[in-house]
């Protein structure tokens, strides 16, 4: 026969409201140490596709390689040479 629920060992997984439970100071925690990598911030990134004819799209790949930038870096530059920036 199996044995009975006990309901009462469930209270442990609740969840603590924040009168019960003060983070300490970062300073205070065993260990602190300064965090190695940036905050995740939600990335605003973007994304469009150009139809264009492949010589002029390998053109633009190719100048990117050579230059070692990414597609947006160079795209920013080509565009504040447009505009005279």
């Amino acid at each position: 026969m199996p044995k009975p629920l006990d309901f009462d060992r469930l209270k442990q997984f609740e969840t603590r409201s924040a009168e019960m439970v003060e983070p300490k100071p970062v300073a205070e925690r065993a260990g602190a140490v300064a965090p190695r990598w940036p905050s995740r911030e939600p990335v605003m990134d973007g994304q469009i596709s150009v139809k264009a004819p492949l010589d002029v799209l390998d053109r633009f790949k190719r100048i990117c390689k050579d230059d070692r930038r990414t597609y947006a870096d160079m795209l920013g530059i080509l565009m504040d040479r447009y505009e005279g920036k």
